[in-house]
């Protein structure tokens, strides 16, 4: 029994190290086999590794990013909500001039007749009522003007005072002309403005407030522009002889809003009131002459004159007699054709009251629109 169990005990170890050997030579030999796996790193993602996002880097909008906007206080710490017509941001500098004082306005003044800056095209827009008390104004160069809108905003310029004595030789024909532009000699246009307590004093022709005389075709247009309180001293003599002699050049072609014009001219919803004119002929409440048939009673609508005292004298020439002075005057304008048109202007729908004119040469004679009338139309016509 000892030898059988001796015999399966060696068995057994016998076979344990066959088994041990196979072992060893099937994981040396196996180059070709598979691999044991071993402790290296994997390309299997780790939580570190991981693009899933986070909080910190969102891109949601954050009340910072919004585009609404911020309030901005004003000095007095109220909130600036003003975006309406008067803000400084609503003037463009390259297409409007901002009148705010008179001393804004004497700039402008000069930058036109000293420095020959020009504002084609241009607005110019007050902001403020203007005193020109203790100033000269010089009239506007309308060489420096043209598409230009002088937009009062409901403003009134008040105290201008034009001192217009300079002889008539000394001026080129196309620069003759008084009041707050001299001679337009392109379009302008004026609208929403009142001209208060101004005075001219002119030995020289061509009269107006706001214009002197529209020149060469340029048209004017005015849009509910008040004229109220204006003088024109304009020099009269019943014998004035030439300014080579010793005389004087005379002022005519005198009105309320414009002198002169050689070109068309509108009027809607003016008012004239309180005005004293002297001067040789020529002269109205709204326009003193048309000089090229362009304008007529349709050239006026919904206009006033009011209260308007026009004193007038003539020269002693051949082609003048002592009555024609009485048909250089009228209530709204004087025509080409030297006609009677208070009656055409009334139908239209313009309005009149309070109007006298005053013959200088026969002891300041008084004609009223009821007893006077200039040459009728037929008149003129006939070369009466």
């Amino acid at each position: 029994m000892k030898n059988i169990r001796a015999m399966l005990i060696c068995l057994v170890l016998a076979l344990t190290c066959v088994l041990t050997f196979v072992a060893c030579d099937g994981g040396e030999s196996g180059g070709e086999g598979t691999k044991a796996p071993v402790n290296t790193p994997t390309n299997a993602p780790t939580e570190e590794v991981t693009e899933a996002p986070t909080e910190e880097v969102t891109e949601a909008p954050t009340e910072e990013t919004t585009d609404a906007p911020v309030e901005t206080p004003t000095e007095d710490g109220e909130e600036n909500t003003d975006n309406t017509l008067g803000g400084d941001d609503e003037y463009d500098p390259a297409y409007y001039v901002v009148i705010r004082t008179a001393e804004d306005l004497m700039a402008f003044n000069k930058a036109i007749n000293e420095d020959g800056e020009v504002f084609f095209d241009m607005t110019v827009v007050f902001l403020d009522d203007i005193d020109l008390t203790g100033y000269t104004w010089q009239p506007l160069d309308g060489y420096c003007l043209g598409g230009t809108t002088f937009d009062g905003n409901g403003h009134t310029i008040s105290n201008m005072y034009i001192n217009y004595n300079e002889a008539c030789e000394t001026i080129p024909e196309d620069q003759i002309g008084a009041g707050f532009v001299g001679v337009a000699l392109d379009a302008l246009y004026f609208e929403d403005i009142t001209f208060d307590n101004c005075t001219i004093d002119a030995n020289e022709r061509h009269v107006g407030c706001l214009v002197g005389k529209s020149w060469n075709g340029a048209s004017c247009d005015f849009t509910n522009v008040k004229v109220t309180n204006f003088t024109v001293n304009g020099w009269m003599d019943y014998n004035n002889t030439d300014p080579a002699n010793g005389g004087r050049p005379i002022a005519f072609r005198v009105a309320g809003i414009m002198g002169a014009a050689w070109g068309p001219a509108t009027f809607y919803q003016c008012t004239v009131e309180n005005i004293k004119l002297s001067g040789f002929h020529n002269l109205a409440g709204i326009l003193g002459y048309d000089a090229t048939g362009m304008v007529d009673e349709y050239s006026f609508e919904e206009c006033v004159v009011n209260n308007a005292e026009m004193t007038f004298s003539y020269c002693l020439a051949a082609s003048y007699t002592v009555d024609m002075p009485r048909k250089f005057v009228s209530v709204f304008y004087n025509a080409a054709n030297w006609g009677d048109n208070i009656d055409f202007c009334v139908e239209t729908g313009n309005t009149y009251s309070s109007i006298s004119f005053f013959d200088w040469s026969a002891e300041n004679a008084e004609y009223t629109p009821a007893e006077f009338r200039s040459w009728t139309r037929e008149e003129a016509a006939a070369g009466a």
